[in-house]
């Protein structure tokens, strides 16, 4: 970062350091397929923008800009599990806006594509000894808003927070229809930067409480997820960052009963432009808990992949407008 704009960092207030940082950097989500292509395709020189995607999963503190807008696009392939054949393409479509330089709100649109043959899961009722599905399904529609308290730019670390209430429509891992389903999802995001900003430490811890009642079910069943996520990115080049990332994701039944965790690892490649930028993320399953045999069914060599993938390939990207 240049001398004149930290200057202007220290002496003015979070909104305006989030804007002049934003000309100087670059940010936070799949076998590659034509959609991969497509998103290459917007890729355009020049600055990055604040709020773009650095990783895959983690989120950075950044919010969008007041009064600007920005389209981002999420495609993730999700693939094998403990046996059969399971693929599953995961489609967000989100309009963000900045209401005010330290909060942001978003609308968006989910589906899902699920492509499985006799393949496990913990909820489908055929899911023990495989189930077979084919379709694409609208999964949810959500509202996201993330207020930002401290700037890492400003005051030497990030710091801001999460809600997002979701009406759901089907299962993402099975493509079973809900009947009456809903989420709150709560987090908390850190950020630290180093090395002028060229080295960015992000650190995410959500809660999810979940209401569910599949179609044809008489009472709803409650669970609590807590997920943890890690980044720690390097801009290499101007524009261009490469980094590494740790999702980990733990789900408790009727709050108090542990099915399962999971810990993913991999690497993440990000470019941030002018008029729009995008990341590639690859997620490799490292760890889960319970692994082996339960129920005399397979599950995974230390792995869980009874109703979660091996590995999640995923491309991101935005294109900020108005303002």
């Amino acid at each position: 970062m240049q001398t004149e704009q930290k200057a202007d960092l220290a002496a003015g207030d979070g909104a305006d350091a989030a804007r002049l940082h934003a000309i100087a950097r670059w940010r936070s989500t799949g076998r590659p397929r034509p959609w991969v292509i497509a998103g290459l395709l917007l890729l355009a020189s020049g600055s990055a923008t604040a709020g773009e995607g650095l990783f895959a999963r983690t989120y950075t503190t950044d919010t969008t800009p007041v009064g600007t807008y920005e389209f981002e696009q999420v495609f993730r392939d999700r693939s094998q599990r403990a046996f059969g054949q399971f693929e599953a393409i995961d489609s967000s479509t989100e309009i963000e806006y900045g209401f005010t330089d330290k909060l942001q709100g978003s609308l968006y649109l989910n589906s899902v594509h699920i492509a499985a043959n006799k393949s496990p899961d913990d909820d489908d009722p055929l899911g023990g000894t495989g189930f077979t599905r084919h379709g694409t399904y609208g999964q949810s529609v959500s509202a996201e808003f993330i207020y930002r308290a401290r700037s890492p730019y400003v005051d030497g670390y990030g710091l801001a927070f999460y809600v997002e209430p979701s009406y759901m429509f089907h299962d993402l891992h099975n493509g079973l229809k809900y009947d009456g389903t809903y989420e709150l999802e709560t987090g908390l995001l850190l950020q630290k930067d180093f090395y002028d900003d060229r080295v960015v430490l992000a650190y995410n811890l959500f809660l999810e409480v979940e209401n569910i009642r599949f179609q044809g079910e008489a009472d709803h069943t409650s669970e609590l997820d807590f997920n943890n996520s890690l980044g720690l990115s390097y801009r290499f080049r101007p524009n261009w960052s490469a980094g590494l990332e740790m999702r980990n994701h733990n789900e408790i039944g009727s709050f108090h009963v542990h099915e399962h965790s999971v810990y993913w690892l991999g690497p993440v490649l990000h470019y941030g432009g002018r008029k729009a930028w995008f990341t590639l993320g690859w997620l490799e399953q490292v760890y889960g808990d319970p692994n082996g045999y339960q129920d005399d069914a397979y599950v995974g060599n230390h792995l869980f992949l009874r109703s979660h993938e091996r590995r999640e390939i995923s491309l991101k990207f935005g294109v900020p407008f108005g303002g």
